[in-house]
């Protein structure tokens, strides 16, 4: 799984588990919510490979790139299985296809199998905090989703239990310091919203997006910048292809959900970036 893996990674590499039998699992970190699920369902996710363990094929699921698997990189790839556009991975065996917004989404569908109801679960999961809700859903994910429901006799209200966690009081200060230093332009009736923040990006990046039509969340570790991007309707990756000409960075996701990973000066990235996004809503309204 990808660093820092979500719900869609964790639930798309159970299915290839279940699917194949013997496997490992291992990822350099995991989000809260999905270090929550593990903990639920008492998963054993690897952390760290033993030097003396052997694999027959070795696989990537939901990323995009060799940089996204952070400690693991370096590992000699077989297959990928993904769904972002952005996936430029190159390795024996690719299974991509950016049309399904969540990678548990396309498995379900180009790989079926009769899963246990724990994985079931969990895809369900997937496809909610993938699709934002069913934001960016497509009309063959409601009804893979009433599948599931009804196959596995599943109710929402499980779901909503594990996915509606509060946020804690430290996310909760990210968020308020994403607004505080947020800076916004207009261009029409668009609005192009960039912050800075120390953590907690996305949770940043998803409230903000409320009021926004583009919102670019910027955090530095050193001389290493990372955006995370959210937009209502504008193709970020169309926007990140460019400046990484300009800045060198390496990005990846989807076209409305996507992160930026960058060296150098935050403030002259975040300002490009925003020059940037204007430009485009200023030609859309051309």
């Amino acid at each position: 799984m990808h660093k820092n893996a979500d719900i869609d990674a964790l639930a798309s590499a159970l299915y290839l588990k279940e699917y194949f039998g013997n496997a490992v699992i291992a990822s350099d970190g995991m989000d809260k919510t999905t270090k929550n699920v593990t903990r639920r369902f008492n998963l054993d996710i690897f952390q760290e490979l033993p030097e003396d363990m052997e694999f027959e094929e070795i696989i990537a699921v939901d990323t995009a790139s060799f940089e996204q698997l952070g400690k693991f990189a370096t590992l000699p790839l077989d297959t990928v299985y993904d769904h972002h556009a952005s996936n430029n991975m190159n390795v024996k065996k690719r299974v991509v296809y950016p049309e399904y917004p969540s990678c548990a989404e396309m498995l379900y569908r180009k790989m079926p199998y009769e899963v246990s109801r724990t994985v079931a679960f969990l895809l369900l999961c997937a496809i909610i905090t993938d699709t934002l809700w069913f934001r960016h859903a497509r009309r063959d994910t409601f009804q893979i989703f009433t599948e599931i429901m009804d196959k596995y006799r599943i109710e929402m209200n499980e779901i909503v239990e594990i996915l509606d966690n509060n946020m804690s009081f430290g996310e909760k200060i990210s968020v308020l310091k994403g607004f505080q230093r947020m800076k916004y332009r207009t261009v029409g009736d668009k609005i192009v919203c960039v912050t800075k923040t120390s953590a907690n990006e996305s949770l940043c990046a998803t409230a903000l997006l409320q009021f926004c039509n583009v919102v670019l969340v910027s955090s530095q570790r050193r001389d290493a910048v990372r955006i995370t991007g959210r937009s209502r309707e504008l193709d970020l990756l169309r926007v990140y292809r460019k400046i990484s000409q300009e800045f060198g960075c390496t990005y990846g996701g989807h076209k409305k959900a996507a992160g930026l990973n960058c060296t150098g000066e935050q403030e002259a990235i975040l300002n490009a970036l925003m020059e940037l996004v204007c430009e485009y809503f200023k030609g859309e309204k051309g």
